[in-house]
Order: structure tokens, then sequence, then C-alpha cells
């Protein structure tokens, strides 16, 4: 014979408890759909606009803080550490300076990865080029601008960002070029030279390259 549980005023006060949770709960609880719950979620680091907003920064902060490139290669082939902290140099590794600079330069030849130049108050001993094509390397402006490994989400979207910034320059330049650069052309140039410190001054005869962030016709 089946016995039945009797409710006593306890159980059923409980069970009554219960039901009102139940639906106080449901009743407080706030139902998201998909898009709100990505919203709330970690921002997605994206690379593309990261790269934006670094270049509007250079191209707002660089040619203030450029020197002169005839007066950077003058305290480059004196005292490359010294030098360096007279212009607060960035520093991505232990050695590596990365130094803004500016000038005019004339032409010389325009090279697949490089455009030869002069600089007036550089000694022609000095081989001086801008990065052009393959040799243009987007990693060398984010470096200079502070951005570091650890502020991507991971190794592919850190280089992501130099790809990027790479091909705003290069548009940037075709802007203030027309896609000619013809030897005998005079330019008006920022960027960025990255020197290894080696603990010696830097010899005059060793080539030094831009890696351009503005490059236009002179007036």
């Amino acid at each position: 014979m089946t016995r039945h549980r009797r409710l006593t005023p306890f159980r059923i006060g409980g069970a009554v408890a219960l039901a009102a949770l139940l639906v106080a709960m449901t009743l407080s609880t706030r139902f998201v759909t998909p898009d709100e719950l990505a919203s709330i979620g970690p921002e997605k680091f994206d690379p593309a606009q990261t790269a934006e907003d670094l270049f509007a920064e250079a191209n707002e902060t660089i040619p203030d803080a450029a020197t002169p490139l005839p007066e950077l290669l003058t305290g480059l082939q004196k005292d490359v550490a010294g030098t360096a902290d007279d212009l607060e140099a960035s520093r991505p590794n232990d050695t590596t300076y990365l130094f803004p600079v500016r000038g005019t330069a004339t032409v010389v030849a325009s090279q697949q990865q490089a455009v030869e130049i002069t600089v007036a108050g550089v000694p022609a001993t000095t081989p001086l080029s801008l990065a052009s094509g393959p040799a243009a390397n987007g990693a060398v402006l984010r470096d200079a601008l502070g951005f570091t490994f650890g502020d991507a989400s991971n190794q592919t979207t850190y280089q992501q960002v130099g790809d990027e910034l790479k091909a705003l320059v290069r548009e940037q330049i075709d802007q203030g070029t027309g896609g000619q650069i013809a030897p005998g052309t005079k330019l008006d140039f920022t960027g960025i030279v990255s020197v290894t410190d080696t603990g010696m001054p830097q010899p005059a005869a060793k080539p030094v390259q831009i890696q351009p962030l503005t490059v236009e016709v002179a007036r």
C-alpha cells in the first residue's frame, strides 16, 4: 500500500516561499540579445583602428619633435648614447634608439627599396636614403610612438598594426609626391632614424636610412 506524505503547514509554507523566490528571480533577470552580450564583453582589439590612431598621433607629434638630420648625425658620430639622452630618443629594446628627424633632400636616384638622397649639411661620405617599397617598415613608426607588444592582443595583431601603418604612410607619401620621385627633385621629409647602440660613435661612412612619415615635393 502506497503511503502519501502529509503536507504539513511547514512544508506548504516552504513550497510557497520557494515559488515566490523563483518568480522574483525571473522578474528581476534581464535577458540580453547576443549583440548586447558582445557589447558588454571585453572590447575586441582592432589593428586597423589602432594604426589610424597612431598615425594621427605621429602626424601631430613627430614633426614638432624632429631634429634636423645634419644635427642628429653630428651627435651620433660623437656619442650615440649621449645624443639619445639629449634628444629623448625612444628605446624599444636595450640596443636600439629611434630618433624623429626632418630635413630637405635632393633625390639622387630612386631604387626599388630606397630613394637615395643628399641633404645639405651632411657630408657626402655618409650615404643617405629614404626607405621605400619592401624596405619601408611601419613597425619602426609603431615602436617610436611607444606602442608595445603588450598593447596588442597577440603577436599577429601586433604585426598587423605595423603593416597598417606602413600602408597609411605609403598613401600619404604618394599624395605628397604625386607618386613620382625623379632625380633632382627636392623633397621635404619627416621620419624616424633607427640606430643600434654598439657603445661606439657611429662611423661617418655608415649608411643612414630614414623610415619616412611624410615626404612632399619642396615648394
